[in-house]
């Protein structure tokens, strides 16, 4: 019984998936030209932490970073990882930290056990958590960190990834 309920599974996973990618609430554009086909990614805003932009998908923060010529800054995280947590709580928000990463960078962060953060890690070949990613806002990596990343390390990191595109 078991073999038959993941096919399935899966199949119902897939048929919703489809149907949310195809699915367009109707509303009017604020711009008619955006360059995009996806719903623009919006920030889940706190004047003490991260301003994540809250999206499952990569693509529409990367095609928002095009637009805006902005460098990515992404992190994998999941519920169980204890130093994910530490980060969270701990580096994210430090006020030197939030400040830097809001200025300097579009901000995403996906949970490696959803169906999306599994795809997304699969494409940048994250095995382990807490992996921070800078990305150039065509999806190429700058830099890669694995562990926690202390406010010192982010720094370091986010200036060389600047450095690499020429924004310092």
């Amino acid at each position: 019984m078991k073999k038959r309920s993941i096919p399935l599974f899966a199949t119902v996973f897939l048929l919703l998936l489809a149907a949310c990618e195809s699915a367009k609430p109707a509303q009017k554009p604020a711009q008619p030209s955006a360059p995009w086909s996806a719903p623009v990614p919006t920030v889940s805003n706190t004047d003490t932490n991260v301003n994540w932009f809250d999206s499952e998908r990569l693509m529409p923060v990367l095609e928002l970073a095009t637009q805006k010529n902005k460098p990515v800054f992404v992190e994998f995280y999941a519920s169980w990882c204890a130093p994910c947590k530490v980060m969270e709580e701990d580096v994210f928000t430090q006020q030197g930290v939030y400040q830097y990463l809001n200025a300097k960078f579009l901000n995403f962060r996906t949970d490696f056990d959803s169906g999306a953060g599994r795809t997304i890690a699969q494409i940048y070949e994250v095995e382990k958590l807490p992996t921070v990613l800078f990305l150039a806002p065509n999806g190429v990596v700058l830099e890669r960190h694995l562990g926690i990343a202390n406010p010192s390390v982010l720094k370091a990191l986010g200036d060389s990834a600047l450095d690499k595109l020429g924004k310092q």
